[in-house]
């Protein structure tokens, strides 16, 4: 079995306000937290992943940020034309954006959205949850609200993850037929958040999409300010160390400054032993 070739893409970068990052407070507080003005860290990288199969062609997840972002209470972009979707597929991934046949999204947020049309021709999939929140009106106000309305087009196909479980995800989505790219959910950034596991001959590549912002953040098992649901979003990470722990795992968070060489070394995530302090 040959690996499967992984190309991080980036499409800017954001900053995020502090209490996003790392969320403080219960319930509705925490949340309310990132409305409030307060301190932005320091510039993240917007990733976007390729990943090229034998067979079964081009495979993006996530389509990262464009320049018409507009920044909020809670974040600051500084995407360039040049950075967007179409122009990193050329100078970085060697191809046009007409040759993606597939595009998956982690979760409809903006900056892993925005992007989606420069490859509106591919069929695009989203979790059958994450398509229904986004449907409903709340969704929809707090669209308006923030100033960030879907792309255009946007008719994501549903991907139910009622497969079998994988790991330690509770279930799954083959997207190839081999088995090698796998779709698993990973609720709690959003309701219907998923991730992409590529299993390559010798280790795991879990593209974890905003399951955490970074792998600090994974092991201290902090949730961020934006997650509708703590026991949720706290479940998702322990599952991401539960299998990180019983298989090598190279965890590939989109906002991680250190994603793009982890995956390049191949360094995958050793979960911390229970009750060892960060």
């Amino acid at each position: 079995m040959d690996p499967l070739e992984i190309v991080a893409l980036t499409t800017g970068q954001v900053r995020i306000h502090d209490d996003m990052h790392r969320g403080r407070g219960p319930g509705l507080v925490r949340r309310a937290r990132i409305l409030r003005k307060g301190p932005m860290g320091e510039p993240l990288p917007i990733h976007a992943w390729l990943i090229v199969h034998p067979s079964e062609g081009r495979i993006l997840v996530d389509t990262g940020e464009t320049q018409a972002a507009k920044d909020t209470s809670f974040a600051e972009f500084h995407v360039a034309r040049e950075d967007e979707l179409d122009h990193q597929l050329r100078a970085v991934a060697g191809i046009a954006p007409e040759q993606v046949d597939r595009v998956v999204l982690t979760h409809v947020h903006g900056d892993h959205a925005d992007g989606v049309p420069h490859v509106a021709h591919a069929p695009l999939l989203a979790s059958a949850r994450e398509i229904a929140v986004v449907g409903s009106l709340a969704a929809a106000a707090t669209r308006r609200f923030t100033g960030q309305p879907l792309p255009e087009p946007f008719a994501p196909r549903p991907l139910p993850l009622d497969g079998p479980a994988v790991g330690a995800f509770r279930s799954s989505t083959p997207l190839t037929a081999d088995g090698r790219v796998i779709a698993v959910p990973t609720p709690g950034h959003t309701p219907g958040h998923l991730a992409i596991l590529v299993v390559q001959p010798d280790h795991h590549v879990l593209i974890s999409g905003d399951a955490c912002y970074d792998l600090a953040q994974l092991q201290d098992l902090q949730v961020d300010g934006v997650s509708p649901k703590e026991s949720v979003a706290k479940d998702t990470m322990k599952r991401i160390l539960a299998h990180a722990a019983g298989h090598p795992t190279v965890v590939l968070p989109s906002h991680d400054p250190d994603s793009a060489r982890r995956l390049a070394s191949t360094e995958v995530l050793r979960p911390r032993p229970a009750g060892a302090v960060g």
